[in-house]
């Protein structure tokens, strides 16, 4: 039979509201056109004074009493809420089946935020409702080109992290496994004294960690988080300028699933890490052996953007950095818990998993330099100009009697000059060396002569040159994600001990006293027109901070949705939606009245004052000429409330390439033109609906394993003369198994519906839905034949017509002068 608009219709659940038992199987209920917001409850003044997210479940079918297909199937959001405070997405995961409720829904939306990577295990046993623990323990231990590393690392306020219990085998009474995800509450970086604050508190004791559980301990963990790229949201927004061609300029491309509530941070007495001062000097009247320093690159991201590849011409490649467990390469920048960093030839590569950094934010690399840097090895000739780099050698000896066999030796703290001490593992000074020759001197020891053998890092001079101490330029990145720029203030003391400052503009132009710089995408460049240590300089600077609400509020732990509940409502290699609608009145309706609407529109309609539509199979009320736009009145409405609406609506669908912060490139350009707020919409590709059976198997025997089939059954299904039946109006999704009681009779049991009748095979087999009043399918009791045995078992799937969609609306919190407004929810297809 011919497919109409009348046979598409969206079904409500067996339950709506905000319940845990809302949701459900499909019922036979339609939500009538024009009125979606049957779905959702109304928008209360609570709502819009804290805000609030709603959740609810719908099943878009193609209702025919036969099987035919409707050619992929799919929905979008058509229209932008009139509100600003309101936004509507749809949630698309692959996990929501139609057995699914309210809690299903949550868990659904909270698996975007998992356990991510180790920052260290080991963790200090926590009672059940602290909210510290030292700062000390911020210690990570990762790996970067197959090398483990230590390092103290930074978390941000507003970061969030897991802190998990994890352990082997069976669970254990007194420290079950869980896993609990927090938000830090202030900046703080690993180091002695002080504690790293966190909310929510633990729920329950931790072990300390050396306690055992099944042979293992460390079993209290401090974890990243990860994202899951498994759910995808479609969402609707508006064009800010005419479109035509394959680039549409669009208010935004991402939505706040969850209402936020911004605020300010103040860090204050910032360091920089891992600098120290320049001494100066000359070659052979060093005062000090010279600091290794990171040479620092940085570009601005790129929003969804995921991959940032940096070509080091001058990046020093050596074994001898992961030998003696040195990175040649560290990343800097922002959100570093989501970043790897690989090194192929001269070429580094950033990656980050999960959360990706929106547009203008510091991406940074510090790397060795091959230009100012090289490393040495003995027994070669040991180069001119060169001088070593301080706690940067290692070696060993052997002694001559092979009694004492072989010892560690590296750079000890003892330094004359360029002379440095070499010391054992034991703190034994072995031998003196000097820095600018690579020759030893070595100390009287009981165990004899020694041979020896060392590598290390030199830095190049030049001869004669005189260079004073202290530094006349620094880069540095930013810890702060979102800094706020006119906040920046810096001091910073000059080798004769005086003191500089500056402070930076709203546009990150830094000025001072004997200071000048910039500060673009988080990357602060300063120049001094005096020398300075710059162990010395301290900043201080504000962020902004996004607090998460507490889970209670919305019935969604905020913590556990990807972004922080900031989410792209489009994404590439999806379909989108481009339509704009214009209105007219229809003013005192009859017979013959005729209006104009543009020529091959996608949809047109009339409504009344109630959003009912006007639109019958048989053009009780109107009639539309398509090719021409001409509509034609054919009653007076009685039964209908005016003032009555006429809607014709242009539109087409597209395949999106890219996706920036507010602009979607196609891939090919659009076919005509639409004009400013215009609506374009992410759509989600239901596929073809259509009811069937899947493959149909027996098996000797049903062990509730539903992931697993069986041996051959002794009877056989003829399915080929007697196909199982189904209709697009009652058929579910479901996994069905008829387990057989007897040579003839047998139990059907759906994996999510439970056991919903009994039958035999003597006669034809309709099992009831009693949310439709039909059978879920038919079996005529010529498939069945002879030959079963109690135990035996038959499975197929049965396929609906129709799919779950889940929509999200959200209310953000604030005063709206709109009273009434409504969700457009747009399904369409093609016939077969």
């Amino acid at each position: 039979m011919a497919i109409s608009r009348a046979d598409l219709k969206v079904f409500k659940p067996e339950q709506l509201g905000s319940s845990d038992d809302a949701g459900g199987q499909r019922t036979k209920l339609a939500v009538e056109s024009g009125k979606l917001n049957e779905l959702f409850r109304a928008i209360s003044d609570i709502d819009h004074a804290q805000s609030a997210v709603d959740i609810v479940k719908c099943y878009p079918a193609l209702d025919t009493p036969d099987t035919s297909i409707l050619l992929d199937g799919h929905v979008f959001m058509s229209q932008k809420p009139t509100d600003n405070l309101v936004s509507l997405l749809i949630a698309e995961a692959a996990t929501l089946d139609d057995a699914d409720r309210m809690t299903d829904m949550v868990e659904i939306l909270e698996s975007s935020v998992r356990a991510g990577q180790l920052i260290r295990n080991r963790l200090i046993g926590l009672l059940a409702g602290q909210d510290t623990f030292p700062r000390p323990y911020l210690q990570s231990v990762y790996q970067f080109n197959g090398v483990d590393f230590y390092e103290n690392i930074t978390l941000v306020q507003g970061q969030t992290i897991v802190i998990s219990v994890e352990y082997p085998g069976a669970e254990n009474a007194l420290y079950p496994r869980f896993e609990h995800f927090c938000q830090i509450q202030k900046t703080v970086t690993g180091g002695t004294g002080g504690l790293v604050q966190f909310k929510p508190a633990i729920p329950f004791d931790t072990p300390n960690y050396d306690i055992t559980i099944n042979g293992e301990s460390g079993c209290t963990k401090l974890r990243y988080t990860s994202s899951n790229d498994g759910i995808k949201y479609h969402g609707v927004t508006q064009l800010t300028a005419a479109a035509t061609t394959e680039v549409l300029a669009v208010e935004s491309t991402q939505v706040e699933l969850l209402p936020k509530v911004k605020t300010i941070s103040v860090s204050a007495g910032n360091a920089l890490d891992g600098v120290s001062d320049s001494q100066g000097g000359t070659v052979g009247g060093i005062s000090s052996l010279p600091s290794m320093y990171y040479k620092t690159v940085s570009l601005p991201s790129v929003a969804g953007q995921s991959t940032y590849i940096f070509e080091l011409p001058d990046l020093l490649i050596s074994n001898w950095f992961n030998d003696n467990g040195i990175q040649n390469v560290k990343y800097t920048g922002a959100w570093p818990q989501n970043a790897s960093v690989t090194v192929t030839g001269m070429t580094v590569t950033v990656i980050f998993t999960g959360y990706t950094p929106p547009v203008g934010y510091s991406i940074g690399i510090n790397y060795i330099s091959d230009d100012k840097y090289d490393i040495y090895y003995t027994p070669a000739s040991f180069p001119a100009n060169r001088v070593m780099v301080d706690n940067r050698l290692y070696g060993e000896v052997t002694f001559l009697n092979p009694t004492y066999g072989k010892s560690a030796i590296k750079m000890g703290q003892g330094k004359s000059g360029v002379n440095a001490s070499l010391v054992e593992p034991n703190g034994n000074i072995i031998a003196q060396i000097d820095a600018t020759t690579g020759v030893l001197t070595k100390n009287p020891d009981f165990r004899g002569d020694f041979t020896y053998t060392y590598n290390c890092m030199l830095v190049e001079t030049v001869p004669g040159e005189v260079t004073p101490p202290g530094d006349l330029t620094v880069e540095f990145i930013l810890k702060s994600n979102e800094p706020i720029l006119d906040t920046f203030y810096l001091t910073v003391s000059t080798t004769s001990d005086t003191v500089l400052s500056a402070s930076a503009d709203s546009n990150g132009v830094v000025s001072g006293s004997g200071v000048s710089g910039t500060i673009n995408n988080g990357a602060v460049s300063l120049t001094f027109t005096q020398r300075v240590y710059l162990s010395t300089l301290r900043y201080d600077i504000s962020e902004t901070v996004t607090l998460s609400p507490p889970p209670e509020l919305y019935g969604l732990n905020p913590l556990r949705i990807k972004n922080g509940g900031v989410v792209n409502a489009f994404t590439a290699w999806n379909t989108i939606s481009v339509q704009q609608t214009e209105i007219q009145v229809v003013s005192g309706p009859a017979p013959a009245q005729t209006y104009n609407a543009r020529a091959n529109a996608r949809f047109v309609d009339i409504t009344d004052a109630e959003g009912k539509s006007l639109w019958t199979l048989a053009n009780t009320h109107y009639t539309w000429v398509k090719a021409t736009g001409v509509v034609t009145i054919n009653s007076d409405f009685t039964g209908f409330t005016a003032p009555f609406i006429l809607t014709d609506t242009i539109g087409e669908i597209a395949l999106v390439t890219d996706v920036q912060e507010q602009a979607l490139i196609l891939a090919s350009p659009l076919s005509q033109s639409y004009p400013i707020g215009a609506n374009v919409s992410s759509v989600q590709n239901l596929g073809d609906l259509q009811a069937r059976i899947g493959t149909v198997r027996d098996m000797t025997a049903w062990a509730n394993n539903w992931d697993l089939d069986g041996s051959p059954a002794t009877g056989n299904m003829n399915t080929v003369d007697f196909p199982i039946e189904v209709r697009n109006d009652t058929a579910v999704n479901e996994d069905w198994v008829l387990i057989f009681t007897s040579a003839t009779a047998f139990r059907c049991v759906g994996r999510r519906l439970g056991q919903i009748a009994t039958g035999d095979t003597l006669n034809d087999f309709a099992p009831v839905n009693p949310l439709t009043l039909q059978p879920y399918f038919i079996i005529r009791s010529g498939a069945f034949g002879g030959g079963w045995q109690a135990g035996e078992a038959i499975r197929f799937m049965s396929y609906a017509a129709s799919k779950p969609v889940m929509l999200l609306r959200t209310v953000q919190s604030g005063h709206s002068q709109i009273t009434t407004d409504r969700a457009v929810l747009a399904f369409r297809g093609n016939e077969s």
